[in-house]
């Protein structure tokens, strides 16, 4: 059986603003994030990037209320590093 190596996840402060700002807790914050980190871990290009050499990805989310959610990455070969929400 072929095993593989998770990447290991970084939050970018920004994230962390964009988290309290549409959930006013932390630990809200947390728990919606935590599938997508999993996710991402073991396969970043599940998402997609809107040109064909841009080095940022976005991974829509559940929505918040009445408000769609897009998450902005970056990934190696190692990690992937979330630098933002975009809620809309």
């Amino acid at each position: 059986m072929a095993s593989f190596q998770r990447r290991i996840v970084i939050r970018e402060d920004d994230l962390e603003i964009d988290l309290l700002a549409l959930f006013g807790s932390a630990k809200t914050g947390d728990h919606f994030l935590e599938g997508a980190e999993d996710l991402l871990s073991r396969d970043p290009g599940v998402g997609f990037c809107l040109e064909e050499d841009a080095s940022v990805w976005i991974l829509p989310m559940a929505p918040v209320g009445d408000k769609s959610i897009a998450l902005y990455y970056t990934f190696d070969d190692e990690t992937v590093i979330l630098l933002s929400l975009s809620a809309f």
